[in-house]
C-alpha cells in the first residue's frame, strides 16, 4: 500500500508539476506580450519624440517663438531714381502709419482686457475658485466698457482719415477676409503635410490652434499720416495697450510730378509767335518712364519672393513681400528695377522671458541713375501744352488756295495733338529725353471718352508704333548701296509715276494729274532724291532690292525687335514676313513691294527706333542699343557694313533737306506765299527728314476721319561739327511732317541747346538754361 500511495503522490506530484508548467508558460507568454505592448508603446512615444524634436523642431520652435518673442520690423528705404545730372526723380520721404493689432480687429481685445482686469481685482486664487459660467458672466459684463473704448478709437481713426466710419469697417473686414484666407491656406498645407508623413496617425487637432503671422501682427489702417496725427495715436496706444500701433513708414515722392515752366515763343512760326513767354503747368514729367509703385500685393509677388515661408510660418526673406500691404514697383523703372530699388528690412526681436533684445539693421535699396535729363524732358513736354499752340492744328499748316481761302482738313483748327519727342546721344546711345503726350498725370484728369481716344497709358517714345513714311528713305538708300543694287551717284529719273501703264497710281508726291499737277523731279542722285523726298527714286531702289532683302536690312536697323535692354515693355514695331512675300508673288502684286521703299505698307516703328536708325547712320553704320540707365560698361557696338559712300550721300541729302530751298524740311509756306525757314538756328548744324504717314482712322464726334501722322527725324551738332544727337518727333494725326512736326523739332533743338548740350554759343542763342 505504501508503494501504491507513494506512487499516487508521485503521480499527483507529477500531475501538479505539469499544471504548474502550463501556468508558468502562460505567465511567460503574458510577460512577453506585455513587454511587446510596452515596447510598441515606447516605440510610439519615441517616434513621437523624434517627430517633435527633430522632424518638426523648426516648426514648433517657430510657434513657441511667436508667443515668447516680440518681433518688430524696421522699414528699409527704397532706392532713389535719379536723372543723369543727379536730380531726384523718385525717393522715399519719411512718414507714419497707424496700425491696429489683430486681436482688436478680430474682437478679442475687449475679452482679454476684461479678463486681465478681473484677475487683478479678484486675485488669481479667487478667480480660479469661480465656475466657468461665473467667469463668462463677469467677463461679458466687463467687456462692454472695453468695447466702448474700442469703438471710440475706430471713430477717431475715421476722423483722422477723413472718411466715414463705414470705410473703417470695410477696411477691417478686408483684413479679416485676407487673414482668414492666409490661415486657411496655412492649415491646409499643414494638414496635407501631416497626412503625407503619418497617414492615419497624423495629429490634426493641434492644427486648429495654429495662428498665422497675420493673426499675430498689427495691420495698417491709416497710411502716410502727418506727425501730429502720429503723435495723437501714439498717446492712444499708451492709454489703450494692445490696440493701436504707430510705426515709421515711407511715402514715394516724385518732385517732378508737377512743375511750372516758361516757354519762349519768339522763334515759333510767325502765326503763333510772341515776344512774351507763356507760363505753363507741366503735369507728370517723365512719369511713364520713372513709373509708379503700388501697395497692393499680388499673388505673383508672393510667389516670387514671400517674406513669410508658407510651410513654417517663419520669416524667410526680410526683403520679401508681406501679404497684407507692401510697396511694389508697378510700372516704368520702378517695376523694371524692382529688386535693385527694393531694400531689405531690419528686425528687432525681444525675448519676453529674459528681456534680451537683438537687432538686425535694415539695408536700404540701391539707387538707379537714368540717362535722361529731367530738365530737358520738362522743356520738351512743355511744348505740347495747349498754351504754346505749337502742338495744335493751325491754319498755316493747312495752307490757302490760290484765291487766299483757307484749306480745310479732317480735324478742326485748334485740335490738340498728342505725340512724342526722343533725344538720343549718338556717341553713347544714351537717351537724353523721351517726352510723351499725354502723360499719365494728364490722363488721370481726362474723361473716359478722352482716355479711350488719346490713350494716356501708352508711353509713345517706346510703346507706340507708327508707319514710318518717308523718314524710312535714308535706310532704303543705305540698304541698296550695301547690297550693290545702286550707287549713290547713280541718277534715276523721276517721271512722276512709277508704272508706265498706271499714271494715277504709285506716284511721286509732286505728281497729281487729277489736280492738273504733272511736275517731276527729273534725274536725281541719292542725295538729291533724299533732299527732295522723291518717291520714284525709292520705289526703284525697293524694286531692285526686292522685299526680302529690304526687310532684312530694316531689321538690322532695329525694326521688328526690342532695341533697348533697359525697358520691361517696349513695342517691336512690325515688318512684312514670309507670308507677305508669298502673297506678293501669288497675287502678282507689283505695287506693295515697291511701296515699302517709301515706308508704306505693313511697316511700323517707334520714335525710339527712328532716332536709333538715324543715329546708326550718323555713326557710319554702327548700331548701339539705346540706353535709359547709366552704366560704366562700354556700349555694345555692331558695324552693319554700310559703304562709306552711302553714309556720306545720306548725310548730304539729310543736310540739304533742311538747308536748301528745295528741301522738304527747309521752310513752311504761309498765306500769300511767304516762306519761313524752320531750322535757321545760330550755332547749330542740322540734318533731317520729314515724313507724312497714313494713320488709322480717328473718331471725331460720331464720324471716323482719315488723317496722317506728322514725322520729323533729324540730327544736330555744333556748327561745323559732326552730328551729336538724334531727334525724333511724331505728332499723332498731325498731317504734314514739315509744317507740323518740323516746328516742333526746331523747338526741341533749341531746348537741347538751351540746356548746354550744343556749346556756349548755341546755349546763349537759345536763351540759356532758363527755368
Amino acid at each position: 500500500m505504501f508503494g501504491k500511495l507513494a506512487w499516487k503522490r508521485d503521480t499527483r506530484g507529477n500531475a501538479g508539476g505539469n499544471v504548474g508548467g502550463r501556468s508558468a508558460g502562460r505567465f511567460d507568454r503574458r510577460l512577453v506580450l506585455l513587454a511587446c505592448v510596452g515596447l510598441v508603446g515606447f516605440a510610439a512615444l519615441a517616434l513621437q519624440l523624434f517627430r517633435l524634436s527633430v522632424v518638426e523642431h523648426t516648426t514648433h520652435v517657430a510657434n513657441v517663438e511667436k508667443h515668447l518673442v516680440n518681433r518688430r520690423l524696421l522699414p528699409a528705404s527704397r532706392g532713389r531714381i535719379l536723372d543723369r545730372r543727379g536730380e531726384v526723380l523718385a525717393t522715399d520721404r519719411a512718414s507714419w502709419d497707424v496700425l491696429l493689432e489683430y486681436d482688436a480687429i478680430a474682437g478679442r481685445w475687449a475679452t482679454s482686457q476684461a479678463t486681465r482686469e478681473l484677475q487683478r481685482e479678484l486675485g488669481r486664487a479667487a478667480w480660479l475658485e469661480l465656475s466657468s459660467a461665473e467667469r463668462v458672466a463677469r467677463i461679458l459684463e466687463r467687456e462692454a466698457k472695453f468695447d466702448a473704448q474700442l469703438e471710440q478709437l475706430l471713430d477717431r481713426i475715421a476722423e483722422a482719415g477723413r472718411f466715414d466710419r463705414t470705410e473703417v469697417d470695410r477696411r477691417l473686414d478686408e483684413i479679416l477676409r485676407r487673414t482668414a484666407r492666409e490661415s486657411r491656406s496655412r492649415k491646409e498645407a499643414l494638414i496635407a503635410r501631416e497626412l503625407a508623413l503619418y497617414g492615419e496617425d497624423a495629429r490634426l487637432s493641434d492644427i486648429d490652434r495654429e495662428r498665422v503671422s497675420a493673426q499675430l501682427d498689427a495691420h495698417v489702417i491709416l497710411a502716410d499720416v502727418p506727425e501730429e496725427v502720429a503723435f495723437y495715436f501714439q498717446r492712444l496706444a499708451e492709454e489703450l495697450p494692445g490696440t493701436v500701433v504707430v510705426e515709421p513708414s515711407t511715402k514715394r515722392w516724385r518732385p517732378w510730378e508737377q512743375v511750372s515752366y516758361e516757354v519762349a515763343r519768339e522763334t515759333f512760326p510767325s502765326p503763333i509767335r510772341s515776344n512774351k513767354p507763356v507760363k505753363v503747368m507741366v503735369d507728370g514729367v517723365a512719369d511713364h518712364l520713372v513709373g509708379s509703385t503700388r501697395t497692393q500685393v499680388f499673388p505673383d509677388d508672393l510667389k516670387r519672393r514671400p517674406m513669410i515661408d508658407a510651410a513654417s510660418g517663419a520669416i524667410a526673406d526680410l526683403g520679401g513681400y508681406r501679404a497684407d500691404r507692401d510697396v511694389v514697383g508697378a510700372s516704368g523703372m520702378e517695376r523694371r528695377f524692382e529688386d535693385t530699388l527694393r531694400g531689405i528690412r531690419g528686425v528687432v526681436e525681444r525675448d519676453l522671458e529674459d528681456g534680451d533684445e537683438s537687432r538686425v539693421a535694415p539695408l536700404d535699396g540701391r539707387d538707379v541713375q537714368l540717362t535722361i535729363d529731367v530738365r530737358l524732358n520738362a522743356r520738351l513736354q512743355a511744348l505740347f501744352e495747349p498754351e504754346t499752340r505749337l502742338a495744335q492744328i493751325q491754319q498755316y499748316q493747312r495752307g490757302f488756295d490760290p484765291e487766299g481761302n483757307p484749306r480745310g482738313g479732317p480735324l478742326p483748327v485748334g485740335w490738340n495733338l498728342d505725340g512724342a519727342i526722343v533725344v538720343l546721344e549718338i556717341e553713347t546711345g544714351e537717351v537724353l529725353a523721351a517726352a510723351s503726350s499725354p502723360t499719365l498725370a494728364e490722363g488721370a484728369a481726362m474723361s473716359e471718352e478722352e482716355r479711350a481716344r488719346e490713350h494716356p497709358e501708352i508711353f509713345r517714345p517706346t510703346a507706340a508704333s507708327y508707319p514710318p513714311g518717308s523718314i524710312l528713305k535714308p535706310l532704303v538708300l543705305c540698304a541698296a548701296a550695301a547690297e550693290g543694287v545702286a550707287r549713290p551717284d547713280e541718277r534715276i529719273e523721276c517721271k512722276g509715276h512709277f508704272f508706265p501703264d498706271q499714271p494715277d497710281a504709285v506716284r511721286c508726291w509732286i505728281y497729281r494729274r487729277a489736280e492738273g499737277k504733272t511736275a517731276t523731279h527729273g534725274p536725281l542722285d541719292a542725295s538729291e532724291a533724299l533732299a527732295r523726298s522723291c518717291n520714284i527714286y525709292f520705289y526703284e531702289l525697293a524694286r531692285r532690292l526686292g522685299p526680302e532683302r529690304l526687310v532684312t536690312w530694316l531689321a538690322k536697323f532695329g525694326l521688328g525687335e526690342e532695341i533697348s535692354p533697359d525697358l520691361a515693355q517696349q513695342e517691336d514695331g512690325s515688318l512684312p514676313d514670309t507670308e507677305d512675300f508669298v502673297s506678293y508673288r501669288e497675287k502678282r502684286d507689283r505695287v506693295s513691294p515697291v511701296l515699302l521703299g517709301i515706308g508704306q505698307g505693313p511697316l511700323t516703328w517707334t520714335p525710339l527706333q527712328a532716332a536709333q536708325a538715324f543715329a546708326t547712320i550718323a555713326r557710319g553704320g554702327v548700331a548701339i542699343p539705346p540706353r535709359f540707365v547709366r552704366t560704366a560698361d562700354a556700349p555694345m557696338r555692331e558695324d552693319l557694313g554700310i559703304p562709306r559712300g552711302a553714309i556720306d550721300a545720306a548725310l548730304r541729302g539729310l543736310r540739304a533737306s533742311v538747308r536748301e530751298n528745295y528741301g522738304t524740311g527747309h521752310h513752311i509756306t504761309l498765306e500769300g506765299g511767304d516762306r519761313e525757314e524752320l531750322f535757321a538756328i545760330d550755332g547749330l548744324e542740322i540734318w533731317g527728314k520729314t515724313g507724312t504717314a497714313t494713320a488709322p482712322k480717328l473718331k471725331v464726334g460720331d464720324a471716323m476721319v482719315q488723317t496722317d501722322h506728322a514725322w520729323f527725324v533729324g540730327l544736330v551738332g555744333e556748327a561745323g561739327s559732326a552730328p551729336r544727337y538724334a531727334i525724333a518727333v511724331v505728332l499723332d494725326h498731325g498731317g504734314s511732317g514739315g509744317k507740323v512736326a518740323g516746328p516742333m523739332a526746331a523747338a526741341a533743338m533749341r531746348a537741347l541747346a538751351a540746356e548746354g548740350y550744343l556749346g556756349e554759343s548755341a546755349m546763349r542763342s537759345a536763351g540759356g538754361r532758363r527755368e
